[in-house]
């Protein structure tokens, strides 16, 4: 595993940041938005999605304005992935992007990790730096060191490199977006707030060099894009589930907790005709079936999960355990991982709040 421990005193302001956050602003106060409002027509993969999928859902986020950059005091453009070779590897990938204001200074942070399922080794690296401030004319265009991103429409290319890896994907949309929490907007009942969309299931293709052996890759893809007044909620911690089943349906399900417990349920399912159905406290259920104490820090996960989603009864197991990533800001666990029970698929998991 690589440890990239960056600059330390960005890293110690940012965590400040996070657990404080800074002053943002609510749909009852603004609509501020930076980002160019030009939109033109994406391209569409060969099968047209039905009606359903490529309908704009109405609610308080409005595509494709809103997928560029915000005046709020966090941001995340958020990508996982299971990436599959033609001899059948398999391997998991995330790529973030954050900006993270503080006062008249907006900081950067992008983190890239690459899961090798079937050789069971991860590597992972994280950089920080300044915003320059510049936006993309249309979507959204970031780059920090080696990794880079940039989209509009559903239509994403990532590139990222490690020390022993090079990621080169396209990602295309082959469903609509989802607005999470009914309406892509959240009132947090431990103060602040959330705006949320996600695309949770992208056509993946392109490359992946892996010491010095360049593999074709396909596969699929689950992308999330969140802002707001986020400083509660990044000070506590959550255990997120993004998952993608077989049979063309996608979960999502979150706890955010602090150390005394839950402090809310959140998520949502969405059909194979891209009806989603938003879910309540009531309609989720997380159990953890294990732990694991992660040897290079010390801190203890959960890992292994039965989850009740909506009467649905699935088994998530991670595909190895070390999958953590050591950041002097804050260190978590975001990993890979099958999916069994009731359906079967993939999904990608994030555990914050578990490494003080």
């Amino acid at each position: 595993m690589q440890h990239h421990r960056g600059i330390i005193i960005l890293g110690l302001t940012l965590f400040g940041l996070m657990a404080c956050g800074t002053t943002a602003t609510s749909p009852e106060s603004t609509d501020t938005q930076t980002s160019d409002t030009t939109t033109t027509n994406s391209e569409t993969p060969d099968e047209s999605p039905a009606v359903e999928c490529s309908e704009a859902p109405e609610g308080e986020v409005s595509l494709p304005l809103d997928e560029g950059v915000h005046d709020e005091d966090i941001e995340w453009w958020y990508w996982t992935g299971h990436l599959q070779a033609e001899d059948g590897r398999w391997f998991g990938f995330e790529q973030v992007f954050f900006l993270i204001q503080n006062g008249d200074m907006t900081f950067t942070m992008a983190h890239h990790a690459i899961t090798d399922a079937t050789n069971q080794k991860f590597n992972y690296d994280v950089k920080f730096g300044m915003w320059d401030g510049v936006t993309a004319e249309r979507g959204f265009a970031f780059t920090q060191g080696p990794l880079s991103a940039h989209g509009y429409e559903g239509i994403d290319v990532l590139h990222g490199e490690l020390d022993n890896s090079t990621m080169d994907v396209e990602l295309k949309a082959i469903k609509g977006p989802v607005l999470q929490h009914e309406n892509g907007y959240h009132d947090y009942p431990f103060g602040g707030f959330t705006y949320y969309y996600s695309r949770e299931r992208m056509e993946a293709m392109g490359t992946l060099v892996l010491n010095g052996e360049t593999i074709p890759v396909t596969g699929t893809a689950w992308f999330d894009h969140q802002w707001g007044a986020l400083g509660n909620a990044t000070g506590a911690g959550w255990d997120w589930f993004a998952i993608q089943l077989d049979d063309n349906r996608e979960v999502m399900a979150t706890v955010i907790h602090d150390d005394q417990g839950p402090l809310m349920y959140a998520g949502s399912i969405t059909d194979e005709k891209c009806s989603t159905k938003d879910l309540q406290e009531e309609d989720i259920q997380i159990t953890p079936l294990g732990e694991w104490t992660s040897p290079a820090t010390g801190c203890t996960y959960p890992l292994g999960w039965e989850l009740v989603v909506d009467g649905l009864n699935l088994t998530v197991t991670p595909v190895m355990a070390e999958q953590e990533i050591a950041s002097p800001e804050k260190t978590y666990w975001e990993g890979a991982a099958t999916v069994s029970g009731d359906a079967t698929g993939r999904a990608y998991i994030e555990l914050v709040g578990y490494c003080p």
